[in-house]
């Protein structure tokens, strides 16, 4: 009871205080997450536009603070949520356009020369990878993964274990967004670490080329540009995300989702 009492007083909050010519931003995520950053990435690269931060605890929130505010809004929105019929699904005039894209990195631990010779990762009859815990993004990974080498065991973790699996043995290889510090011995897209990509690996595998993405959502009209040209997006932590389908019109960016939500959805169910 508590939880609705505090949305439906930021939900009233917003409605009555109306701040001309800003845009909000609503945070929806674990302060520090991922997710988190990128908002502040949006809110930096607004400036002198940018009106206040909405906190709400989860992507469901966010969903009502959309509908009811009056105030321009936006936020960063992981792509997967709009798969199906998920609670925190979106309605299309809130997708405002792509956002960002970090191409999966499959990655192993620095001095681990087994693992770093490319001919193990592909043939090896004993080898695990562990993956971020993901009922969505966890299918096709382990698809590509087993199509590269069918006896690839895949190991789903959760935050903490998923930190220190590579470092304790108990995996070969783990697929990430930011390799941070790991060495990369293949990416699932291009990259600026002269690895060999997925679809030098598996050619025309429908998830060669596959990253963590998101959409900009909101109830404005935004030229994404505004961001990627900012000092704001120059200077983000996560160097590898980078402008996602910017040279498509925002009809075609939709389409490209959905089909790709549909071909990543339908993995899941294999």
């Amino acid at each position: 009871m508590r939880k609705i009492l505090t949305v439906l007083s930021v939900i009233l909050l917003m409605t009555t205080n109306v701040f001309a010519g800003t845009i909000d931003v609503i945070k929806h995520s674990r302060a520090g997450g991922l997710n988190d950053r990128m908002n502040e990435v949006i809110a930096n690269a607004l400036g002198e536009q940018f009106g206040e931060f909405i906190t709400v605890e989860n992507c469901a929130q966010a969903k009502k603070v959309l509908k009811a505010t009056k105030n321009d809004t936006v936020t960063a929105w992981p792509t997967e949520r709009e798969y199906g019929k998920q609670p925190c699904n979106l309605n299309d005039k809130y997708l405002i356009s792509t956002f960002s894209n970090s191409p999966y990195h499959i990655t192993y631990l620095a001095g681990n020369d087994q693992a770093a010779d490319l001919n193990f990762l592909k043939t090896s009859k004993d080898i695990t990878v562990g993956v971020w815990d993901s009922a969505f993004w966890s299918a096709p990974q382990t698809a590509f993964l087993q199509a590269l080498n069918p006896n690839i065991k895949v190991v789903r973790y959760k935050s903490k274990p998923f930190r220190t699996a590579l470092p304790s043995g108990e995996i070969q290889y783990k697929i990430v967004s930011f390799p941070g510090n790991d060495p990369v011995i293949a990416v699932l897209g291009e990259n600026n670490y002269n690895a060999i990509t997925g679809e030098e690996l598996l050619p025309g595998h429908p998830f060669a080329n596959m990253g963590y993405s998101f959409l900009l959502a909101g109830n404005v009209k935004f030229d994404v540009a505004k961001i990627y040209e900012s000092d704001a997006w120059a200077n983000k932590k996560d160097t590898t995300h980078t402008p996602w389908m910017s040279d498509l019109s925002r009809r075609q960016q939709l389409r490209a989702i959905k089909i790709m939500l549909i071909q990543i959805g339908n993995s899941a169910k294999k």
